[in-house]
């Protein structure tokens, strides 16, 4: 038998266990020995090599400044940033919708609502997610470009403006087709998004447009109530907040602050009045081919404005969406277009309508009486030589008739002096003109009044260099020269003399209510000043303005024909441009216990004058009319094929009624006359 634990020969054969672990000296003397190609014996030539205490210090500061940096990194997430990162933490976690309503609407004085909220749709852009890569971004904007109808560099110049903005409204009132194909092609379009919005619907827009104006930009921008009143029509959007997980899971969802509905006003206009006036007027500079007029009308009782009317007007409508640059200026380009609101920011010299306050301010200084007659031969010869003229000789003239026939060598006389008869001069006129509100503003609620303008020497010297001279005066006794008025503040010079000697600050609003018609704020008359003219000396004027309706020869006797007494008084201007005359009216009924005051005007009419006479007496012909009768009226011009919003401005007038033509009190001299 072999044996195997002693055999030599198998020795070779026996199995070693290999350890487990190489050095790298081990590796380095093995290598050695092969290339040597003889046997080393290792572990005769193990090799050490201890580390440096200089790289031990560096591993060991490497180390430590790992360590400071990872603290100093978490001080300052926790201690810096912590409040930052929470935030944006608890923004993730809580997500804030904004919960939108409407803004308040705006009705009449009899609940007729003219401003209403309807949905749109708008294209917002965040800018922040907005494409940055100039191939994309291009793509995009021509995307856009294409869907919007403008160009695409147009639509860049505007992102690029908002670049501080997180998101913006690019466009308004988008078409629902655009809508269509916004959704269709949506992923030509990051960083854009569309969403429902509400957008201003203006009733018989142009109608009212002076008055409603318009709203843009949440209110910054606009015109009319909707600017003056923003802060009670805007509405207050809410907010619900949804809690979540980090995975987006709903966790909670609750209302965190209520969204709050715009409150409403309630106007002192009269909706049908003013689409009569409107009316009329429109008829009026049609037949005598002019395009400028406006008309105030107020209850003389309380100052409220029941009508107030400029042409030309424009439509609200189109401000309240968005338009481009050039639809804009195509717009303001048209003839029939104005934003200016000719009851307030029309300053013009108002003629003959103030003979009626000149009266009362002679009659209150004691330099006339009512029954004080002044001889008119057709004008007054000044010192330079020339003549102011009247526009016909009336003889002996007292107040009934000088105001009646509007006598101007009698005003001339009254207000500048002539002869034995002592003049007011400019400052006692001034004086006066300013208690009935001329030459400030009258404190309407509406943004844009003018205050117009009473002249006197020392301006005159100080703009002119010049001395104020008789001929100045007279041209101011007449209602022409420097002196410039509103219809606003005639309308309410002639409500004071009707109420007997209350001048009020005029109102729009009646009062504000929230979205169940509670009664928010009431808007109460305020009486600017009272008992500054004497009744008596109030009760004179008006029947002087009696006269003129009533007196053969009377500037105003068609008014005769209305179904209720009146008083006027009419007006003539010359105005820069020859044989262009404004003309004007104002008038009250009825006479005895007065409903409304209303002043008309019709700008730079041709050669015509006495004109106006036909709108106003139109105007208060429709007022005064029973409801039921302009029912039926209405049904049989419906049925005619007639529209039925006027009444025709050829109504016949009875023979020997026509009001005689008044004139502007001849051509104004040069102020320097004497």
């Amino acid at each position: 038998m072999w044996n195997f634990r002693h055999s030599k020969g198998l020795k070779k054969f026996k199995i070693k266990k290999p350890r487990t672990e190489i050095e790298p000296d081990e590796i380095f003397w093995d290598g050695i020995a092969q290339k040597k190609e003889e046997s080393l014996d290792i572990s005769s030539h193990k090799m050490e090599t201890p580390i440096s205490t200089r790289n031990i210090w560096l591993l060991s500061a490497i180390f430590l400044l790992f360590i400071l940096g990872l603290f100093s990194r978490s001080v300052y997430l926790q201690a810096v940033r912590g409040g930052d990162l929470l935030a944006k933490s608890q923004k993730n976690r809580f997500l804030a919708q904004e919960l939108k309503t409407e803004r308040g609407v705006i009705y009449d004085r009899k609940g007729t609502q003219l401003v209403f909220n309807e949905s749109n749709f708008d294209l917002l852009c965040d800018v922040q997610k907005f494409q940055k890569d100039n191939n994309e971004k291009e793509k995009t904007l021509r995307s856009l470009s294409e869907m919007l109808g403008k160009s695409w560099e147009e639509i860049d110049k505007e992102i690029n403006s908002h670049s501080q903005d997180k998101e913006f409204i690019l466009s308004k009132d988008l078409d629902l087709d655009k809508v269509i194909i916004f959704n269709a092609r949506m992923e030509e379009f990051s960083g854009f998004r569309i969403e429902e919005a509400k957008s201003r619907n203006y009733s018989q827009s142009e109608m009212f447009a002076s008055v409603l104006g318009y709203i843009s930009d949440g209110g910054e921008n606009g015109s009319g109530l909707e600017k003056y009143y923003n802060e009670y029509l805007q509405e207050k959007s809410g907010v619900a907040q949804t809690e979540r997980t980090a995975s987006g899971e709903t966790l909670d969802s609750k209302l965190v602050k209520a969204p709050e509905t715009g409150n409403s006003l309630v106007l002192s206009i009269d909706a049908g009045l003013q689409e009569q006036i409107y009316a009329s007027l429109s008829t009026a500079l049609k037949d005598y081919g002019a395009t400028k007029a406006a008309a105030v009308a107020v209850n003389p009782q309380n100052g409220e404005i029941l009508a107030m009317v400029s042409i030309p007007s424009f439509d609200n409508n189109v401000f309240s969406k968005d338009i481009s640059h050039e639809e804009y200026q195509k717009i303001i380009s048209n003839p029939n277009f104005s934003l200016y609101n000719r009851a307030i920011s029309g300053a013009y010299p108002v003629g003959s309508t103030v003979k009626p306050l000149l009266a009362a301010a002679a009659l209150e200084e004691g330099t006339i009486t009512p029954t004080k007659t002044i001889d008119c031969q057709g004008g007054i010869p000044l010192k330079d030589g020339t003549f102011k003229s009247d526009w016909k000789t009336h003889g002996l003239t007292d107040l009934n008739k000088a105001i009646a026939q509007s006598c101007d060598v009698y005003f001339y006389s009254v207000g500048g002096g002539y002869g034995s008869q002592e003049g007011l001069g400019i400052d006692r006129i001034k004086k006066y003109f300013q208690l009935f509100g001329f030459g400030s503003a009258t404190g309407i609620d509406l943004p844009g009044e003018d205050a117009g303008f009473i002249p006197d020497g020392t301006w005159k010297k100080e703009k002119y260099g010049q001395s104020w001279y008789p001929g100045d005066t007279y041209n101011i006794s007449i209602g022409q020269g420097y002196l410039k008025v509103t219809p606003l503040q005639l309308a309410m010079a002639t409500a004071a003399i009707a109420n007997g000697g209350k001048l009020y600050s005029p109102r729009l609003v009646q009062k504000i209510v929230d979205d169940k018609n509670n009664t928010i704020k009431e808007i109460k008359p305020e009486i600017i000043r009272e008992n500054f003219i004497s009744s008596e000396t109030l009760a004179v004027v008006r029947e002087a303005m009696r006269q003129t309706v009533v007196m053969p020869g009377g500037t105003a006797t068609s008014f005769s024909l209305l179904p209720v007494s009146s008083a006027a008084k009419s007006g003539t201007v010359e105005t820069s441009k020859k044989e262009y005359y404004h003309n004007l009216m104002i008038t009250f009924a009825p006479y005895d216990e007065p409903k409304i005051a209303l002043v008309v005007i019709l700008e730079s009419v041709y050669q015509h004058l006495g004109i106006v006479n036909t709108p106003a007496r139109e105007i208060l012909k429709w007022y005064f009319t029973p409801e039921d009768v302009k029912l039926e009226q209405a049904s049989q011009d419906q049925s005619a094929g007639q529209p039925a919003e006027a009444v025709s401005s050829t109504e016949a007038i009875m023979p020997g009624q026509q009001e005689e033509p008044e004139g502007s009190g001849g051509q104004i001299v040069n102020a320097g006359g004497q």
